[in-house]
């Protein structure tokens, strides 16, 4: 009883001393993150870069994990109607953006959701069949076995895709995110339309409302033009390395 009792003690100890260590660490590595972050709006177009960032981070991460679990679950579960459902999804590629994007905005607007990150947020929580096809293709081809096997040491649906799924699915991950990234990065008419009263707005609004006015007379200057350009490159070099697995697999070809 004692030696449990120390064991359980101990454990205790354990676990506090682990999120003492989360706590700080998060501190010491986040914190710098957002004070820079916060000095960022201060500077030319800062706010509009800040705005920009988020509803494409935000976006590429949400819809990333969300089209994994999609995909994972179309991919490995036993139900007759998968199949059914998962062409319903591959359907809703044909429908027009532009047709669906007044009622949304109606929608928002009503919400009071308008000038804000949200839809960008709902938008990525739903994922996009295009990624949602990319994970289910690429989960099809794990071996059932490596699946079974963990089944029988009681491992949970979610455990399995988290130890044996996500590990080894770096590449499609990356694809899917800088995909992801870019559709929200360069799409102008929905940034413009879901923040047409904010001045600020986006990066892009903004360069492309310096254009239309002709900047006073004078040329543009290239900072918006550098900070536009270098998060979809700065994120790409980020994640080369696991793109480049897909084509050493697929081909055997070694750099």
């Amino acid at each position: 009883m004692r030696a449990t009792h120390r064991r359980a003690g101990r454990s205790r100890r354990s676990s506090l001393a682990l999120a003492l260590l989360l706590f700080f660490g998060g501190v010491i590595f986040v914190g710098p993150l957002v004070v820079g972050l916060a000095h960022l709006t201060r500077f030319p177009f800062g706010i509009a870069l800040f705005n920009s960032l988020v509803i494409a981070i935000s976006f590429t991460a949400l819809s990333t994990v969300s089209a994994a679990l999609a995909g994972y679950a179309f991919a490995r579960s036993r139900v007759r109607w998968k199949n059914v459902l998962f062409l319903f999804v591959l359907s809703t590629l044909m429908v027009p953006w532009i047709v669906t994007m007044i009622p949304q905005y109606v929608l928002f607007y009503r919400l009071h959701l308008i000038n804000t990150p949200w839809p960008w947020v709902l938008w990525g929580i739903q994922g996009t069949p295009l990624q949602i096809f990319l994970f289910r293709q690429f989960y099809a081809t794990f071996p059932r076995e490596l699946e079974d096997a963990a089944a029988i040491d009681g491992s949970g649906r979610l455990r399995i895709f988290f130890d044996i799924f996500v590990p080894n699915s770096k590449p499609v991950i990356a694809i899917a995110a800088v995909w992801a990234f870019i559709l929200v990065w360069g799409d102008y008419l929905t940034q413009d339309l879901f923040y047409l009263i904010d001045r600020n707005g986006t990066l892009l609004t903004r360069i492309t409302g310096l254009l239309d006015g002709g900047v006073a007379g004078g040329g543009l200057s290239t900072l918006p033009l550098a900070l536009y350009a270098l998060p979809p490159v700065i994120f790409f070099v980020l994640v080369q390395r696991y793109i480049t697995q897909t084509v050493v697999t697929s081909t055997g070809i070694k750099g």
